[in-house]
Parts: structure tokens; C-alpha cells; sequence
């Protein structure tokens, strides 16, 4: 039985979480959906790749794609909107690999893709313009922090207009060239410079006749690949290394709200206080606490969590074998939601 890229990717995900969560967590996961509780979830059940990869999936359309499903007897709803696969569905998914390619890392990038696109689509624009000396043109981005950063890097290089070209295209070159599994058409094709005009997501998939999530999946992938490979070789592309700097620090793990908190932490503020500061629920302070430990990993939880109760947290977690915090908590009722969500962390970054 055929089944769509979308679907694919979402029975993947429910191979993970079964019947743990409600299937809307998935939606949450793939929306990028910034709760604690789609965090953890994300760590928890090794689904961080997945994270922002659709953002504008609408809840209707998710709901008419697992009703489908439904339907034609590929999950079964066990209760109150949690589902498993069925035998049928077992069968489709142990005959799919991972629907996500190589680099697709949703979590670690989908702060600053977007804005990586946007600066080296109108990078290369611009500098084809100036390399054939053209100034009547419209530029690709329109966005003006885009411009003002690309006005601020074309003054501080300060290279000729052919120097500069031909930088460019070497390090696109040398990056683009360096893995075999990357398709490089798949960005190319979408770029716009002297006398071309760059072809629109929905125009590609048309195009090269993939389906749109797939073309979309897979042109994250590139953007992601070029951002890992720029990150470990700086200095192999200088140009292409001013596209993942900034100075708002905002390529962090944490969310802004959830660094304030760090920062408060790290002088040696308590929950109570930190909440009080920030005009904040304690609930609150305590959901950045559990994303603090879900990626910083030389956080200690001791702090919060008396070392016997993380021994207890353990050792229920695996023996209830679900990551449904009531069970866990049934096994161990010396211990709160906030402490076994703690341990359960620091577990799954694990």
C-alpha cells in the first residue's frame, strides 16, 4: 500500500511514542510547537530531528491525514486520541527507512535555517548583479534586516566585484561537491542572479515530479548539511561563514526565555526568586529548569532532585517501561511531577 511522504514521516514518529501521548503531539513536534512538554517529548523519545520540520501543518489537514490512516486500518486509536500502529502499519513502516535524509536536524537548526536561506539567496544574487555591473534588479529578499546585514558584509570584505564572485562560487563549489548524497540542483535550481530567476519550493517539486513535504524535507536537508559543514570549517569558507554569525547569540539551544532563567540560575538564584524577578509562574521557571537539562549536559539536577529519588525515578521509568509521568510517579510517590520530569531529562539527553 502506498502512502504519502507526510504520513510516512508521521508513523515514524508514532513508532516512538505509541500510545504514550495523544497523536496531536505529533502536530506539536512537527509545528515546532515551543512547550516544555514537546521539548522533552522531542528528547525523550529521540524524535529532535523532527522538530519545526512543518511548521505551517494545520491542524485540520493533520487531522484529516491520520483520520486516513485510520481508516484504512493503518493505526488504531487505543484512547482519548493516543494511537498504535496496526499489524498493517507495522508492516508499512518495517518496509520504510527513516523518511528524514542524513542532515535533517530540526532541533539544532530551526532557529536560524530560515534566516540562512534568506542571506545566501540574496548573497548570491547580489553578487552575480555586481559581477556583470548591473544595478536595475529586485532583489529576491525583501526583508531588511536581510539587507542591511549584506550592505554591512559586502563593506567589511571589501573585495573586487570578480574577486568576490569567483570566491563564492569556489565555496559553493568545494561544499556543495563534498558529499555524494547531497543534490545540489535542489538549491540551485532555486536561485536567482544576472538574467535568472530562481525557481519558487512548489515550482521544484513540480518540476523534478517529487511530492511537495519531500522536496521541502530534502532542501532542509542541504540547507542543514551546509550549515554543519560551515561550522566545522570556518575557515575553509570565509564568505560563507559570516552567514552563521550574529551577534544576538540566538544560534543557542535554549529558547530566549529559558536563557534568562540559565543566566538568573548560574548567580545562584532560586526558583522562588528567579519567579519573582521575572513576574513569572514557579511552573513556569521549572519548565525552563527541565529544558536547561534536557540540553545543557554538564547541568546537575542535584540541586532539585535528592539523589535517591533519581535512583527511584530510574529505576520505575524502566520498569513501567512508559514515559507517562502518572505511572511513574504511582511508583515512586516520594517524588513530584517536576522531579521525575528532571530525571527523565537528563535520561533522554543521555
Amino acid at each position: 500500500m502506498r502512502i504519502s511522504y507526510t504520513e510516512k514521516v508521521i508513523l515514524h514518529c508514532l513508532t516512538k511514542i505509541g500510545n504514550q501521548r495523544t497523536i496531536f503531539s505529533i502536530l506539536h513536534l512537527l509545528n515546532g510547537k515551543k512547550t516544555s512538554q514537546t521539548i522533552q517529548d522531542a528528547h525523550l523519545f529521540h524524535l529532535t530531528e523532527f522538530f519545526h520540520l512543518f511548521p505551517c501543518l494545520q491542524r485540520n489537514e493533520f487531522t484529516e491525514i491520520y483520520k486516513r490512516m485510520e481508516k484504512v486500518n493503518i493505526i488504531i486509536e487505543k484512547e482519548n486520541l493516543s494511537f498504535k500502529l496496526t499489524n498493517k502499519g507495522q508492516k508499512i513502516i518495517n518496509g520504510s527507512s527513516n523518511p528524514l535524509p542524513a542532515y535533517v536536524n530540526g532541533w539544532q537548526y530551526h532557529r536560524y535555517t530560515a534566516r540562512f536561506w534568506e542571506r545566501l539567496s540574496l548573497l548570491v544574487q547580489v553578487v552575480s548583479q555586481l559581477n556583470k555591473q548591473n544595478q536595475r534588479y529586485i532583489p529576491i529578499q525583501t526583508k531588511k534586516e536581510v539587507h542591511y546585514w549584506l550592505k554591512s558584509l559586502l563593506k567589511q570584505l571589501k573585495w573586487k566585484r570578480e574577486d568576490l564572485a569567483k570566491q563564492l562560487f569556489g565555496e559553493l563549489s568545494a561544499l556543495l561537491g563534498k558529499d555524494e548524497s547531497i543534490r545540489p540542483i535542489l538549491l540551485v535550481i532555486r536561485l536567482s542572479g544576472y538574467s535568472k530567476i530562481g525557481l519558487t519550493a512548489e515550482q521544484v517539486s513540480d518540476k523534478l515530479r517529487m511530492n511537495e513535504d519531500e522536496y521541502h524535507i530534502h532542501f532542509l536537508n542541504i540547507l542543514h548539511y551546509m550549515i554543519q559543514q560551515v561550522e566545522k570549517s570556518r575557515t575553509e569558507f570565509p564568505i560563507l561563514q559570516q552567514l552563521i554569525l550574529d551577534d544576538d547569540h540566538s544560534f543557542s539551544l535554549l529558547t530566549k526565555s529559558t536563557s534568562k532563567t540559565y543566566q538568573l540560575l548560574q548567580q545562584g538564584l532560586s526558583i522562588d526568586e528567579i519567579a519573582a524577578y521575572r513576574n513569572l509562574k514557579k511552573g513556569t521557571i521549572e519548565d525552563h529548569i527541565v529544558e536547561i537539562a534536557l540540553n545543557i549536559q554538564d547541568f546537575t539536577i542535584d540541586k532539585y532532585v535528592s539523589q535517591f529519588n533519581q535512583q527511584q525515578i530510574e529505576r520505575a521509568s524502566k520498569n513501567v517501561s512508559t514515559k507517562q509521568l502518572k505511572y511513574i510517579r504511582q511508583s515512586v510517590p516520594g517524588a513530584n511531577y517536576f522531579e521525575i520530569r528532571l530525571v527523565l531529562a537528563k535520561n533522554g539527553i543521555r
